[in-house]
């Protein structure tokens, strides 16, 4: 399939490092997913679930996206600030827990080159605009939805099963909601490729682990990002474990595509901070930056992303 200019501008602006191109803020919670099993040593990180227990999260994520194209610029900025809840199910013997995830509320600012979209779920009024007759369906589609799926005691996850309602909206707001990405089988392959896997084994400080991750961009190709955990120790504040991360992108261009897209400069860092004795994260910071360039039909286009997402435990 080939692009033109202003379609691959679009495809771009869609799945830069801003939320939309994250699959919403659904999926933001699973970052974190470490889940119930038998204790491996003093510093084993592992989730203690308890059936019938809530679990909090308020997610905040900036992203700060240009864009240079025909001798033009752009800029456009977004913040998104997300409550959301997982509901505890049961836990198996064997450390396997049965989850839901559902958003409680999302609010959400786009601010761009003349234009802007300013939504809260809770409001009285939606708003109005362009911007607004594509998100505001969707965001208002994930507030109230509930995802289901397993996850074993390596963060591992299993039988993910997405909303109807969700479905339905998606496939009512057509190529505009991002194609492959938002349809059944890419939410369910977001979330799966989102979690946490850990060793099987208690952590010393300096040790290692690996999980790749894959993002299908349609007529493109598919963002592929290996990140690396390293184990840090207890931290400044009693009873917390820091893990950091660093995050290597990649671009697996589509073998259809007529579209030329480079990764000219990324990097991606992070850092978690996981209570051994409540056994979860309490808050977490991500930071990534990258800059892409891309030429279709001899013209040329170059942007830069900067996305910072944070995540915190409410008591």
């Amino acid at each position: 399939m080939h692009l033109s200019l202003p379609a691959a501008v679009a495809t771009l602006r869609a799945y830069g490092a801003s939320a939309v191109r994250r699959g919403l803020p659904l999926l933001a919670a699973a970052c974190l997913c470490v889940v119930a099993g038998p204790a491996f040593g003093a510093d084993a990180i592992r989730w203690k679930f308890k059936p019938g227990e809530t679990v909090k999260y308020t997610m905040v994520q900036d992203t700060t996206q240009g864009m240079k194209a025909g001798g033009q610029e752009f800029k456009t900025n977004l913040n998104q600030t997300v409550d959301l809840h997982w509901s505890i199910k049961s836990v198996s013997p064997d450390g396997v827990a049965d989850l839901s995830q559902t958003i409680d509320r999302v609010r959400t600012k786009v601010e761009g080159p003349g234009s802007s979209f300013d939504f809260d779920s809770q409001a009285d009024k939606a708003p109005e605009g362009p911007i607004a007759s594509v998100l505001a369906p969707l965001l208002k589609a994930l507030v109230g939805s509930e995802f289901t799926f397993k996850m074993n005691g390596k963060g591992e996850l299993s039988d993910i099963k997405v909303p109807q309602k969700l479905i339905e909206s998606l496939k009512n707001a057509g190529p505009a909601a991002g194609g492959g990405m938002f349809s059944e089988e890419g939410l369910k392959n977001l979330i799966s490729q989102s979690s946490l896997s850990q060793p099987d084994k208690a952590l010393e400080p300096g040790n290692t682990w690996n999980q790749t991750s894959k993002l299908p961009m349609p007529m493109i190709g598919t963002m592929v990002m290996d990140k690396t955990y390293t184990y840090k120790g207890p931290g400044t504040d009693a009873g917390l474990l820091q893990i950091q991360l660093n995050t290597k992108v990649n671009l697996e261009p589509a073998a259809d595509s007529n579209v030329a897209v480079k990764i000219t400069s990324q990097e991606g860092k992070g850092e978690f901070s996981f209570d051994r004795e409540a056994g979860r994260v309490v808050k977490s910071r991500i930071d990534d930056q990258m800059q892409m360039s891309l030429s279709v039909q001899g013209q040329n286009l170059e942007q830069s992303t900067k996305t910072v997402t944070t995540m915190e435990l409410k008591k």
